[in-house]
């Protein structure tokens, strides 16, 4: 494992070639990254790559054989290979080896690319189909944002959106319903209340964990504190949020291209909601960027 260092004189990042995951953000000398403690959780800004969170049973099935992939796929824990470091940019590459055929079959190239443009981190996920039949895959972004002071200090802006809408899931994955979440002048009020503990809804008892809004309408928020803009986010290329915390520290703010598996799923990788689909001998970039204030 390496660090690679990206400093633009207003920004610095680091980024660790273990999942090519940003380990730091520092911006006059302020932490903007959750900084891992072991404790509580030991990540920062993971890569979701080739799903986003879990399968039904741990398990996928293409061309009638099963594979075993874990949540958030294999990315995170993976050596990428430096293939050009600037000052302000560097690109990250994953190649397929011998631990991944065993639970993804395809012919894949994976590159991550972060660019430093002021005070704005520029991240590009570039998925390459390298086989000739068509592959099947979830990417997404995992950036947790430490807090500078106290969570019930924070917000995150839906412009011009009064509620957005909690898809709930059973301990088995089955879409249950989606709970409206009222919005205060457009702002989601953090609060741990969101994600830890149990609630009751028609009846059935759910355990909380994350906030998912499927194919959400705002591609642009902003996190604040109080009325002053901690970071502002960008990710068009990306058609679901996830809101995470486990912590009264840290909040992650997750763009997806995938969702968690149902309690209906009959296993196949080509039939998962929200999978994507690339043709053979062909690329795909997905882009997402975050303005530090």
């Amino acid at each position: 494992m390496k660090i690679i260092t990206l400093d633009n004189g207003i920004l610095k990042v680091e980024i660790s070639t273990l999942g090519a995951e940003v380990v730091n953000v520092e911006k006059d000398g302020v932490k903007k990254i959750w900084d891992g403690k072991e404790e509580i959780w030991k990540g920062h800004s993971p890569i979701l790559f080739p799903i986003c969170s879990c399968l039904l049973d741990g398990y996928y099935e293409y061309k009638g054989k099963k594979y075993n992939l874990k949540p958030h796929g294999f990315a995170k824990k993976m050596e990428f290979e430096v293939v050009s470091e600037e000052k302000t940019s560097a690109t990250f590459l994953l190649s397929p080896n011998d631990e991944t055929k065993e639970v993804y079959p395809f012919e894949f190239g994976f590159k991550a690319h972060f660019k430093l443009e002021d005070d704005k981190l520029c991240v590009y996920y570039i998925v390459e189909n390298k086989g000739n039949e068509p592959m099947y895959y979830n990417v997404g972004c995992h950036e947790a944002y430490m807090f500078n002071g106290n969570m019930t200090d924070y917000s995150i802006l839906f412009e011009g959106e009064d509620k957005i809408y909690n898809t709930i899931y059973g301990d088995n994955g089955l879409e249950q319903d989606k709970l409206e979440i009222e919005l205060k002048d457009n702002k989601l009020n953090l609060s741990l209340d969101y994600f830890v503990g149990e609630f009751t809804h028609k009846g059935v008892k759910f355990n909380k964990d994350s906030i998912v809004i499927e194919n959400v309408k705002n591609k642009r928020l902003t996190l604040l504190k109080g009325e002053e803009v901690e970071a502002e986010l960008y990710f068009a290329d990306f058609d679901h949020l996830v809101i995470w915390t486990c912590d009264k520290g840290f909040i992650a703010i997750e763009p997806w291209n995938g969702l968690p598996d149902f309690s209906n799923s009959n296993h196949k990788i080509e039939d998962k909601k929200s999978i994507s689909k690339l043709d053979g001998n062909s690329t795909k970039t997905y882009y997402h960027s975050i303005i530090f204030n």
